[in-house]
């Protein structure tokens, strides 16, 4: 219940603001500024409704030589009660504003028999404190068009009421002072609503700006990372078929290689793209994609060995639908390139979870994991590999830090390679750096086989 409670009381309030400052300032600013305007409004008039009740108090006698005199009183006190109750669930819509205007503009006619002599037409007796702060309210959630007519006919309703009421007793007339602080009162609200609404409703269209700049970015990056993974595929793919193709060897070897090629690029074509936000089956999902790898690299002719550190099983995180992937095709990438260039038929695959002191990059990775990918084959010589050759940049590299994740590459000629590729839970998919532009780790990006 309390959710569409919240919700019912943010559209209220975003109504509120759209008809107060005009039909295009409906954002978050303006929203924010009624919240705060709708508790300022019910606050003074609380206050307004304090100061009639002590004035009725303080002038008791008065009230008690004709009881009929408290109906001014009765009908101030009343109506603000019903209104504050109202301010302190929503933002009153344009009608109300006006209801309460009226209210008041027909008290500060009528009324003005209820206010002791003394002190009628004066700043201090309590007609003129409840109509100062009444104004607030059709001032500032009226519509524009509306307010600064109701807040002058305030005042005018009540010069005309305290005229009329100390001209039959005699009097010159209500006090001029008392007039001028009422019609003050309402410049002050006129000015401090025009600033307010305005600077509102800039920051609600600088933020609209920002908003669809966001969106454009989030789409090129989207098209970007899209076009990156096509690459990936054709790479992976393709271009590796080819490549076994032009190398002599058994006919039947190559045709199985491309019939596995050709069912990796129909899932890819056939599978919907999954939101950012999905969530993958936790643990035992990622441990099944990654021996289906295995097995589909043993029916090519290598060995692999996929071992789970403690506690996998139990406490492997659930991960974004394209984390998974994106691990899970640079995992058979990595174990394609070793099976191509090792110079070895056995390769070993672990996942295990990572602590706070493995983690890569400024933010802690406890909860995180960690898949590696090593072998004790021919090795490499980072600084001697062509640049030219963007397997393990494309397919493993840039795969993982498209979605917030980190991927090394560590070799030593004669001495085997490993590739390892971190994940950590706290970061958002998307967060990571652009891997075109990203520079490798001094020492540990070896330039792609």
């Amino acid at each position: 219940m309390i959710g569409p409670m919240r919700s019912a009381r943010s559209l209220a309030l975003h109504s509120a603001a759209r008809e107060a400052g005009g039909a295009q300032a409906a954002g978050p600013a303006m929203t924010v500024l009624a919240v705060m305007l709708t508790r300022i409004a019910a606050i003074v008039r609380g206050a307004g409704t304090s100061y009639v009740l002590v004035q009725v108090v303080i002038w008791h006698a008065f009230y008690q030589a004709s009881p009929a005199r408290l109906w001014g009183p009765a009908v101030a006190v009343g109506w603000a009660a019903v209104l504050i109750w109202y301010l302190r669930r929503r933002s009153p819509p344009w009608p109300l504003a006006c209801l309460d205007w009226a209210v008041y503009a027909v008290l500060a006619l009528t009324a003005g028999g209820c206010v002791p002599p003394v002190i009628r037409g004066q700043a201090g007796e309590w007609l003129f404190v409840a109509v100062s702060s009444e104004l607030i309210v059709p001032i500032w959630f009226a519509r524009a068009r509306l307010s600064m007519p109701l807040s002058l006919a305030s005042g005018v309703a009540f010069w005309a009421g305290a005229a009329a009421t100390t001209g039959s007793q005699g009097s010159s007339g209500p006090r001029a002072a008392t007039v001028v602080l009422l019609f003050a009162v309402v410049a002050v609200h006129w000015s401090g609503r025009q600033m307010l609404y305005r600077r509102a409703s800039r920051a609600d269209a600088a933020l609209a700006v920002a908003d669809r700049d966001a969106r454009d970015q989030f789409v090129i990056l989207s098209r970007n990372i899209e076009r990156r993974e096509q690459d990936r595929l054709l790479h992976d793919t393709v271009l590796n078929t080819l490549t076994a193709i032009a190398r002599p060897g058994p006919a039947a070897g190559v045709l199985s290689r491309c019939r596995q090629d050709l069912a990796m690029l129909e899932r890819a074509l056939s599978e919907p793209a999954a939101p950012a936000g999905a969530v993958r089956r936790p643990g035992a999902g990622l441990l099944a994609d990654i021996h289906g790898v295995a097995a589909g690299m043993r029916a090519r002719g290598l060995t692999v060995h996929v071992q789970a550190g403690p506690g996998v099983l139990g406490e492997l995180p659930a991960l974004p639908v394209p984390v998974a992937l994106a691990i899970t095709h640079a995992t058979r990438e990595a174990l394609a390139n070793v099976a191509a260039h090792a110079g070895t038929g056995e390769a070993w695959v672990g996942v295990s979870l990572l602590a706070g002191a493995a983690a890569r990059g400024p933010e802690p990775a406890a909860g995180g994991l960690a898949v590696t990918v090593r072998d004790a084959g021919a090795g490499f010589d980072p600084g001697q590999a062509d640049p030219a050759r963007l397997g393990v940049r494309r397919s493993i590299i840039e795969r993982v830090t498209d979605w917030g994740g980190s991927a090394t590459v560590r070799s030593v000629p004669g001495a085997g390679t490993e590739v390892r590729l971190c994940w950590p839970a706290q970061r958002d998919p998307g967060a990571g750096r652009d891997p075109v532009a990203a520079d490798a780790p001094a020492g540990q990006l070896a330039a792609p086989w």
